[in-house]
């Protein structure tokens, strides 16, 4: 390859890797809300804690020590991108490379999934350690939005 190709081909690269590991098309983030059931006390978490919860590395909620019961989506979800984008810092089908390491190797099993909001919806609604994600402007008033903070 001529020196000149080479000069060419280096910036291509770059913005091909940038592409990559930019939100996909319609997928930004704040395009999601984190819910929890209306009865949980928790109104705002960390978003550290939140990776950990759903990592299952934390099983606890912090506030009294109940079991959390995180809930994912299908990890071609567009909302499951843009959640594990803005909360564990990389793209869902890392996450879920990551989640198929752990149960090949027999460590941990993910959290379940439920196929779309409508079904993460019902799953906090039937469960008061519940803690999943949807669409930002979908969650009705029965459900609480928990604020995650930096």
């Amino acid at each position: 390859m001529n020196r000149r190709l080479r000069v060419l081909a280096l910036p291509a690269a770059a913005v091909a890797a940038l592409a990559a590991h930019a939100l996909p098309a319609g997928a930004q983030e704040g395009a999601y809300v984190v819910i929890v059931n209306e009865a949980n006390p928790v109104s705002s978490m960390p978003r550290q804690q939140l990776a950990d919860i759903f990592m299952k590395r934390l099983v606890e909620w912090p506030n009294d020590g109940g079991v959390a019961h995180p809930v994912d989506q299908p990890a071609v979800a567009a909302v499951r991108d843009a959640f594990s984008r803005g909360v564990h810092g990389k793209p869902a089908a890392a996450v879920a490379s990551w989640w198929g390491q752990q149960v090949f190797s027999g460590r941990a099993t993910p959290p379940p999934q439920r196929p779309n909001d409508r079904g993460v919806l019902a799953f906090v609604r039937g469960d008061a350690a519940a803690v999943g994600y949807v669409t930002a402007g979908t969650a009705p008033p029965d459900v609480k939005v928990l604020r995650v903070t930096q």
